[in-house]
């Protein structure tokens, strides 16, 4: 057990085999204590949360800012030197890098654009975008052809449907299908490709704006544009908004679908209950939230006091990390917590965070992750891995959950 500060050098986040199964680590997480210190790298050294009853303090206690300008500079500075989703709060106003009352403004705003009617809109347009994709791949399948399901499959879907929601006209999304694919591979990539993407999607968000204003449609960037009075943001405020919607939003989707293809290619029992009762998607998608969630760690979060959390002092601006998965696999919650097992009922997950920051678009991922892997596996029912699944390739990423690729075959 580390000593209260200091940090505990055997736990690494950013280990290869911790990211291929983090369940042994989290285990041991588990066993160690609820809060604990680890060092990301020189300068950075947050508190990590892995307990569920941590983790629910964290989120819904007010005392703990998502604001960067409640910590210290040298923090921010060692945030800044890491992966884009690492550095989420660095990049300008959005729903995760501000406090009440600005979030209640945003959040308030951004409920009205999301109304349940424009929500169940989508199910349709998803359903048309995966059966399209679906056509592509059944036509370029011969016998035992093989395709990517993250580059072929649950990545263009998202795209298209985080544009289909924002209001991107169909011309345009080609652009947003290649920025999405590299947001999505940042590591692969240099920092300038990557730099060039996210200022590339900034620039065209500026006249899609000035558009919606003079023209406004049944789109969410037109009911943000339209607001007035206390509720209405400046332009700087609304591309933060739709740029962090965009890049979240398309990321954790595409990853929700693949982790649940792989955990149904790799249970055949849950994958043949599928098949036999089609229904069961709900449940099975909520499972996978539970021990695969896409969003392993949400934004920094820095206390705006000295205080305690799990037997721990935890000072004032010090960053801390809430660890999803290991929530989801508290044994204190969840009874043989690393059983895969959609049957479960009665225990509320995090997956999509909790409090104020609760992910607002939980009901259109949940959607996707439905309609992608239901459609996919009745399409292809003898899908199969085209590699041996410890060969997979997982994101170097603290942030996020998910592969680099998923090489599937098509039975012929």
């Amino acid at each position: 057990m580390a000593l209260d500060g200091a940090p505990d050098e055997a736990i690494d986040l950013l280990n290869p085999a911790f990211m291929a199964d983090p369940g042994p680590g989290y285990a041991r997480l588990h066993r160690v204590d609820p809060v604990t210190r680890v060092r990301l790298r020189p300068g950075l050294n947050p508190w990590l949360v892995c307990g569920y009853d941590e983790a629910m303090e964290v989120l819904s206690d007010p005392l703990f800012s998502v604001d960067p300008a409640s910590t210290g500079d040298s923090v921010r500075d060692a945030i800044a030197v890491g992966r884009a989703e690492e550095k989420t709060a660095l990049l300008g106003r959005h729903l995760l890098s501000v406090d009440p009352p600005d979030h209640t403004r945003m959040r308030r705003l951004m409920s009205r654009a999301l109304t349940a009617r424009r929500m169940r809109a989508l199910e349709g347009p998803i359903g048309g975008f995966a059966d399209a994709l679906l056509d592509k791949l059944v036509n370029l399948a011969d016998g035992g052809y093989e395709f990517d399901v993250l580059g072929d499959y649950a990545l263009p879907l998202a795209v298209e449907v985080i544009c289909e929601l924002i209001g991107i006209p169909a011309a345009d999304r080609p652009r947003f299908q290649e920025w999405g694919a590299l947001l999505v591979r940042s590591e692969l990539q240099d920092d300038a490709a990557f730099d060039g993407a996210a200022d590339g999607m900034a620039g065209y968000f500026v006249p899609l704006l000035a558009a919606r204003r003079e023209e406004p449609t049944d789109d969410l960037v037109s009911a943000l544009v339209s607001a007035h009075g206390e509720e209405q943001l400046d332009d700087y405020e609304l591309i933060s908004l739709v740029y962090q919607l965009f890049f979240a939003g398309h990321e954790s989707s595409a990853y929700l679908i693949c982790n649940a293809v792989l955990r149904l290619l790799r249970h055949p029992d849950e994958r043949a209950a599928l098949a036999a009762e089609p229904a069961l998607v709900d449940r099975l998608i909520e499972e996978v939230l539970r021990v695969d969630g896409p969003v392993k760690v949400p934004t920094w979060r820095f206390p705006l006091r000295d205080t305690e959390l799990g037997g721990r002092k935890v000072r004032a601006g010090e960053p801390v990390l809430i660890l999803l998965g290991a929530a989801g696999r508290d044994p204190k919650r969840f009874p043989d917590p690393d059983r895969f097992d959609s049957g479960r009922t009665g225990r509320q997950h995090l997956a999509f965070s909790h409090g104020i920051h609760h992910c607002m678009g939980a009901a259109v991922g949940r959607t996707e992750g439905r309609v992608a892997v239901g459609r996919l596996f009745a399409r292809f029912p003898g899908l199969e891995l085209a590699v041996p699944a410890e060969s997979l390739r997982w994101r170097d990423n603290l942030m996020m959950r998910g592969v680099c690729e998923l090489p599937v075959r098509v039975a012929g």
